[in-house]
């Protein structure tokens, strides 16, 4: 049902009553110039039969005139004459109500509620007056049958622009209905619910489609929060408890200083590993929000990737594995040098914690990382599932970690508008992990799954 407190119907009305008041001032103005227009015609036929009377009267003189004055009075139209003596008295013809004497255009009615009379009077020689004269009921009649054309057309005008208001009004109100349905649909938290589409392409469909982007990424960001919420939950559960078992151990058991400071010290090292994690989780949506990006400066990512690699050589090595550096000079961009030294060394945690042999690192022309190694690798069905917070393969759960590494390195390279993916190493083997910085073609950019 279209109500009129619907703004379609509203403007529809609106635009009708314009229509309409339009056309009536319109109409006004037409008849007054149709009127002007039809009086100087009439002006100009009485000026030509004024002049064809004077000539009949050179001709045939004053009897002449008498007599073409008498015939044309009795001939039936809407020209009427006169020919009046000097002292006002009637010679020929007749005329109802004339003026002694006439000189010029004149208009007077007849009688009371009597059509008005338009003349034209002119002064023979000798004195006789001869006055040429019309009614003006069909210029009148001819004015108001133009002036009624506008309000017409007006009127059928603001009844076809009031049908197709309501049209669209009532098609406004279904596309309406429909978005109002899916927004309290995803406001009761169906979080799947997309607004319709007609496929027509208009307006209402772009927005549509803008706005279930948007939902979309809400759904995503939402289901991205409980998965967090869910993994936060059970990835601390164990660190807590046995935070708890020792300390209820520690409280049990009879005091002894060396014992007791063995239990604090543990304690301190489980809260640390905790507070660790939630320090990574912040670092993590921060990233991912886009937040330090105003805090971008020239970094030389080259010298970078450097530092970190000579930092990390000597770990290889005491773990007994070799670490090579490869670094292409000169590779500046925008970013924020804490953390991308923090997704380098996180790459390299990674190969040394999961992988095996030798690990490359390679910064390539282009500000493209790659790290290497000659471990196990990933497979490929769990390459995008590495990237998700507290996601650790089942052949690592038992290797110290918190499966935040490869999570912050996607952050990292979303943040500075890049992109980080895994693959096979050299020859199929190990993981090769490849962080792209730089505009232009990338890898696939890898998310968090939920």
């Amino acid at each position: 049902m279209i109500r009129l407190r619907s703004f379609a119907p509203r403007v529809a009305l609106a635009m009708a009553v314009v229509v309409l008041l339009t056309s009536l001032l319109g109409a006004g103005w037409g008849w007054l110039r149709a009127q002007a227009a039809l009086r100087q015609q009439l002006d100009l036929v009485l000026a030509a039969e004024a002049e064809g009377l004077l000539r009949d009267y050179e001709t045939f003189g004053l009897r002449g005139l008498s007599e073409v004055a008498e015939i044309t009075s009795r001939r039936p139209g809407p020209l009427l004459v006169l020919l009046q003596a000097a002292d006002g008295r009637p010679i020929a013809g007749r005329l109802p109500a004339a003026p002694t004497v006439l000189r010029g255009f004149a208009t007077w009615r007849q009688g009371e509620g009597e059509v008005p009379l338009r003349a034209l009077g002119a002064v023979l020689p000798g004195g006789a007056n001869l006055i040429v004269a019309a009614d003006l009921s069909s210029v009148d009649r001819a004015a108001t049958a133009l002036a009624w054309t506008p309000p017409v057309a007006g009127g059928v005008a603001a009844l076809v622009a009031l049908g197709l208001g309501f049209l669209l009004a009532s098609r406004l109100e279904r596309r309406l209905a429909g978005i109002s349905g899916a927004a309290r649909a995803v406001m009761a938290g169906d979080l799947a619910r997309r607004l319709p589409e007609s496929g027509r392409g208009d307006e209402f469909d772009r927005l549509a489609v803008t706005i279930n982007a948007m939902l979309a990424r809400i759904e995503t960001l939402v289901a991205e929060v409980r998965q967090v919420t869910d993994d936060v939950a059970h990835d601390l559960r164990s660190p807590l408890s046995r935070l708890r078992q020792r300390l209820e151990a520690a409280l049990a058991r009879a005091r002894d200083p060396a014992a007791d400071e063995a239990a604090l010290e543990g304690a301190i090292g489980e809260l640390d590993g905790i507070l660790a994690t939630f320090a990574a989780l912040l670092r993590i949506a921060r990233a991912e929000a886009g937040a330090g990006r105003e805090g971008f400066a020239p970094v030389d990512l080259s010298a970078l990737v450097a530092a970190v690699a000579e930092a990390y050589a000597p770990v290889a090595e005491e773990a007994g594995r070799a670490l090579e550096a490869e670094v292409a000079p000169g590779q500046v961009i925008e970013g924020s040098a804490p953390l991308l030294r923090q997704a380098v060394a996180n790459l390299l945690d990674n190969s040394l914690a999961h992988g095996e042999g030798r690990i490359r690192v390679r910064l390539r022309p282009g500000a493209a990382l790659e790290v290497e190694d000659e471990g196990p690798g990933i497979p490929a069905e769990e390459r995008q599932r590495v990237v998700r917070r507290f996601y650790r393969l089942d052949r690592s759960r038992g290797t110290p970690g918190t499966g935040l590494g490869l999570s912050l390195v996607a952050a990292v390279a979303g943040l500075h508008g890049g992109a980080l993916s895994l693959g096979e190493g050299p020859g199929g083997k190990g993981l090769r992990a490849t962080l792209a910085l730089t505009p232009g073609e990338r890898p696939a950019i890898l998310k968090p799954s939920s």
